[in-house]
């Protein structure tokens, strides 16, 4: 007797288990551009205070530009051979999108509640305020951008400093970025009304796309790794809550001292850990424990700063908290991933 045909019902349950398995495949590798694409937002904003829980229905929206940017700068710097130190610079290109093209604040003197009275450092031949430049900066430089790299990178240290995404999913990024940022624009236009010089505008692009540049025309260089000391990373860390909560804190000097502290104080803190890392005892934790400390600077800032959109309800409170002891929970199971991780130093810095 000749063999019986496959029955209809077994070929289409393989064709399922087949697909299932092709899903479990893509959400595996696509979970660390998931995670980086909302814990972007979720730092940038919702950590830090400026927006509640109760209005974390603006999260998607928000990801739009501050998760795609994240990732891009990921992406972009891994694909070159490139380390944290460029993503921070990239960092900064993103700060003046968001801050200079899209929302506009850096030229807007009445964006938020009260920026005014910030804004007594200013230049009036570029029109923005040299202070609240350099708070900006660094908020989306650090925490929309580098501190939530760093954990995604090390929560999924088994895909170690590969690229997460090929070209065809770089190019959706690329497009999703600029739909989310050409749609903020419109939506903060419209709530606003302002719209920054066209000298302003473009005198912003241009520096944008020279640090872009001048970033990715860097040549990736092998580390050289030399002696001396590097404190405990868990002294590491407090030292980088202590810079990193001082810088915040400048607000509260007059005039143009407030501009001195924030550069005195980033100017020996990046040089010190420049130095740090270039040393053989520099590892991955040490690098986790630079993101804790700035983890619990927004922690405390977020738990005592008043929102943009008016003062907290009970549930924003409780939502603080949720807030706090999530990032709390993803520096945890970073620091416990360390010892599993494939290399105790970045191949290039």
């Amino acid at each position: 007797m000749g063999k019986s045909p496959k029955k209809p019902h077994t070929s289409l349950v393989l064709h399922e288990v087949t697909n299932q398995k092709k899903r479990s495949v893509w959400w595996k590798r696509m979970a660390p551009v998931i995670m980086l694409f909302f814990l972007a937002p979720l730092f940038g904003e919702y950590l830090l205070g400026n927006l509640k829980f109760s209005e974390l229905m603006n999260l998607p929206f928000l990801a739009l530009l501050y998760g795609t940017g994240a990732i891009l700068i990921r992406e972009v710097t891994r694909k070159a051979g490139l380390g944290y130190a460029s993503m921070l610079i990239l960092g900064v290109a993103y700060a003046l999108i968001e801050e200079g093209l899209v929302d506009q604040m850096l030229f807007n003197p009445t964006y938020f509640t009260g920026q005014e009275k910030l804004m007594n450092t200013i230049i009036p031949v570029l029109g923005v305020d040299v202070w609240l430049s350099l708070i900006v900066v660094a908020m989306h430089a650090i925490w929309s951008t580098c501190l939530p790299i760093i954990l995604v990178e090390a929560i999924f240290y088994k895909r170690g400093i590969k690229p997460w995404l090929g070209s065809s999913g770089l190019a959706m990024t690329v497009l999703i970025f600029a739909f989310g940022a050409l749609w903020l624009t419109h939506v903060i236009y419209l709530e606003s009304g302002f719209l920054a010089s066209s000298a302003q505008l473009i005198g912003t692009g241009i520096v944008v796309v020279a640090i872009i540049a001048a970033t990715l025309m860097r040549k990736p260089r092998a580390v050289l790794l030399l002696p001396g000391f590097v404190p405990n990373p868990w002294i590491l860390g407090g030292v980088a809550f202590a810079a990193s909560s001082l810088y915040m804190l400048t607000e509260y000097l007059p005039g143009w001292t407030k501009v001195g502290a924030c550069l005195l104080i980033s100017s020996l803190f990046f040089t010190l850990v420049f130095r740090w890392s270039h040393r053989g005892t520099w590892s991955n934790l040490h690098t986790l424990a630079l993101a804790g400390g700035g983890l619990l600077t927004y922690a405390w800032l977020g738990a005592v700063m008043e929102p943009e959109t008016g003062p907290k309800a009970t549930i924003d409170h409780i939502g603080t908290i949720v807030f706090i002891g999530g990032a709390v929970w993803l520096f945890i199971t970073a620091v416990k991933n360390y010892q599993n991780l494939l290399s105790d130093k970045p191949v290039y810095t």
